[in-house]
């Protein structure tokens, strides 16, 4: 008898101990998932199809992504006192170079953040303020601080324009400005 109790019956044990067979033949992993868990519906596999693997969908559902694909591309000015004011960034991708104009204030100097961190050059001249690196360092996709300006206030609030971005090989990205933010004055 075979395993299913049929007198000469080709029905055999799987290596999950599951009798399978019958008019099909055997079966020897019928019941095993790609993965090789019994009755295990491929649920060890993470999203790449890797047994085991420990690769998950990030929030913009992108696997083994880093949640930046699905940032909001902009540049915005954030908090400001009567002599700083934070330039802010969110980005899908990683930024290769900007430039911008702020009106309201005459920029003085620009320090700190994400391109000081990545060794951006950052010059500020009459007509706007340019950042890029000359070994081609870029800031990484992600959210944070771009630059912090010093400046000295000429109106009640500054406001972001003429903005440009670019990527890393130097093509022009697509980028919105924040709204215009009011400046502290003593």
């Amino acid at each position: 008898k075979d395993c299913s109790g049929v007198c000469f019956g080709e029905a055999d044990l799987d290596d999950c101990g599951i009798c399978s067979g019958g008019d099909s033949g055997h079966l020897a992993n019928s019941d095993q998932d790609d993965c090789g868990v019994c009755n295990g519906g491929n649920a060890d596999q993470d999203c790449n199809g890797d047994c085991f693997g420990d690769a998950v969908v990030d929030d913009c559902g992108v696997c083994n992504g880093d949640s930046t694909s699905c940032l909001d591309n902009i540049i915005s000015l954030g908090a400001a006192t009567d002599s700083s004011l934070e330039v802010l960034y969110s980005s899908s991708s990683d930024i290769g170079g900007f430039q911008f104009e702020v009106s309201g204030v005459n920029v003085l100097g620009a320090s700190g953040g994400a391109a000081s961190e990545a060794g951006f050059d950052i010059t500020i001249g009459s007509e706007a303020i340019l950042g890029f690196s000359f070994s081609g360092a870029v800031v990484p996709a992600g959210t944070g601080v771009l630059t912090n300006l010093s400046i000295l206030a000429t109106d009640f609030e500054a406001c972001l324009s003429g903005l440009v971005v670019s990527s890393t090989d130097g093509q022009a990205l697509s980028y919105n400005t924040g709204g215009c933010i009011d400046i502290p004055c003593d």
